[in-house]
């Protein structure tokens, strides 16, 4: 063989990092050179099938397609091969799961979106049953006596449509055929990570990492393992279940024939402790917001956070003895109601409503309730419907506009505020997402919170961290010093006493509003 072919030749050709960002949105994949620098890109939207109200659901072979698609479009505008990559990382929205057979590896039923909520009468049910109520008394019980925060995290929990588990329980219990399965010892469960993977190693591996897992309600952060305890209430087989891996580690490697060569895939993280790696929050207390089409507020922990008012406790990222949390806090209308609102006319590009809003004083009244999906923490009501409030014939859309930017800043500072009561005080927010582009809302969140707020200079925060994970398990960047001083944040904005005097009485009158949009969907 010639000095070209030499194994050390090879590797210095490895000069590019794939990452791959599966959002609620679209697929994207970007090239990633060692200064942290994107040289190439690829996107395609995902499509949603809606068959019925609560049904929210994607086809798992136009997922797989698209992800081959867009990584070999975004190889292709670097101008690479997969011979110079040196190694693959996937982030992907949570929760969203099919399942399969293990041995035909024929798919039973399509990816059910962790938006969709047609378990949320499976949910309720569960919350009132005698069982859950022994459990959860018994629980805190034991939490009044040990004070260990297991027990209180048993105590509190809530079941959600937006747990995998509830919705997993319901396709077992609703899909004949999944259910055949599974009484035949061949149920293979996956969120969208583990079907990547089964797809890329050509059937070899069924993984996922501890990041997505904890997002299940199947798992339990405080010994890192599967719940053999929920896995046995919910009728869910636990050997259906994917092994358990690091977040960045070498999980597998892609057979050949998708990309032109094998490429070995380092990291699969569930996309907010993704966007908080990337947003170098690797110390307890750092928090971070996404606006993207929902709003995510994260905080790192140093241990699972068990919350009384509905924040979710995940694990954020483990590598090797590394184990760091995340506690976190959801609304789950954001940029889908800017596509709504830009679809019915409201505006015609996005980039305008900023100006939109600060040309009236105020919204007139109008108050927005960005629900699609329900309202969680801290409200905590799948039964609550999007809806506009106090429409007048002088309302114009700029009154719209506004009330709907101003909503997703009122989100988030209850959000904020449920995190300080139980967590501690925020200094600073750093920010990411389409959303956070907006400058009118960023204030209004700076102003209603009384925080500084920080906008990253590169908004892909969420592929940078599977880049960066990726990148340091296959050895491509030595440190996270390194990569830390290539995230950076031009605009700040800082709180405003006078805004938040106006902003604050007009969240008093939304709040009404929200109260009567709660239960909506019980009764019609």
């Amino acid at each position: 063989m010639d000095d070209g072919d030499t194994p050390a030749a090879a590797s210095d050709q490895k000069k590019y990092v794939l990452s791959v960002d599966l959002g609620s949105t679209s697929i994207r994949c970007f090239v990633v050179d060692a200064g942290v620098k994107f040289v190439g890109s690829a996107s395609e939207p995902i499509e949603y099938l809606r068959p019925q109200h609560g049904y929210v659901e994607h086809d798992p072979e136009k997922i797989w397609e698209s992800f081959v698609s867009v990584t070999r479009n975004a190889m292709k505008d670097a101008g690479i091969t997969a011979a110079q990559v040196s190694s693959m990382g996937i982030s992907l929205q949570r929760g969203t799961f099919t399942s399969w057979h293990k041995e035909t590896g024929e798919v039973l039923h399509p990816f059910i979106s962790w938006q969709d909520t047609r378990s949320a009468d499976l949910a309720k049910s569960w919350n009132k049953s005698a069982l859950f109520r022994t459990v959860s008394t018994a629980s805190r019980a034991l939490h009044t006596v040990t004070r260990a925060k297991r027990f209180l995290a048993i105590g509190v929990i809530e079941f959600r449509a937006f747990h995998m588990c509830i919705r997993a329980q319901w396709v077992i219990q609703n899909i004949e055929k999944v259910k055949a399965v599974a009484d035949q010892g061949m149920l293979m469960l996956g969120t969208i990570d583990t079907f990547l993977l089964w797809r890329l190693s050509g059937g070899k591996v069924h993984m996922t990492d501890v990041s997505n897992a904890s997002a299940t309600a199947l798992f339990d952060p405080f010994v890192m393992d599967w719940s053999g305890a929920n896995c046995h209430l919910m009728g869910i087989p636990v050997k259906s279940l994917p092994q358990l891996m690091d977040t960045s580690c070498h999980l597998c490697t892609s057979e050949a024939e998708i990309f032109g060569g094998p490429i070995e895939v380092h990291c699969v993280v569930a996309d907010q402790q993704s966007s908080a790696f990337g947003q170098t929050c690797w110390k307890p207390g750092d928090a971070k917001l996404t606006l993207g089409t929902g709003s995510f507020v994260n905080i790192t922990t140093s241990t699972p956070h068990a919350s009384s008012t509905g924040l979710y406790a995940t694990v954020g990222w483990r590598i090797g003895n590394e184990v760091a949390y995340v506690a976190e806090g959801t609304a789950t209308s954001t940029g889908s109601c800017v596509e709504w609102a830009k679809q019915v006319g409201w505006f015609e590009n996005v980039a305008e409503t900023s100006d939109m809003a600060k040309s009236v004083p105020d919204s007139d009244g109008v108050c927005f309730i960005p629900a699609f999906n329900g309202l969680a923490a801290p409200i905590k009501d799948e039964r609550a419907c999007c809806a506009v409030f106090g429409i007048k014939p002088g309302t114009r859309r700029e009154h719209f506009v506004r009330a709907m930017l101003e909503s997703f800043a009122f989100r988030v500072s209850q959000l904020v505020e449920t995190a300080e009561k139980e967590l501690s005080r925020l200094d600073t927010i750093r920010v990411d997402g389409g959303v956070s582009r907006n400058d009118f809302v960023m204030q209004c969140i700076a102003d209603l919170t009384g925080r500084v707020v920080k906008r990253v200079d590169n908004l892909e925060t969420t592929a940078l961290g599977a880049a960066f994970l990726a990148g340091l398990s296959s050895g491509f960047w030595e440190s996270r010093e390194v990569l830390k001083e290539k995230v950076t944040y031009t605009d700040v904005f800082e709180p405003n006493a006078d805004n938040a005097q106006q902003l604050k009485k007009a969240q008093r009158v939304w709040e009404d509003a929200v109260r009567r949009s709660c239960g909506w969907y019980k009764h019609h």
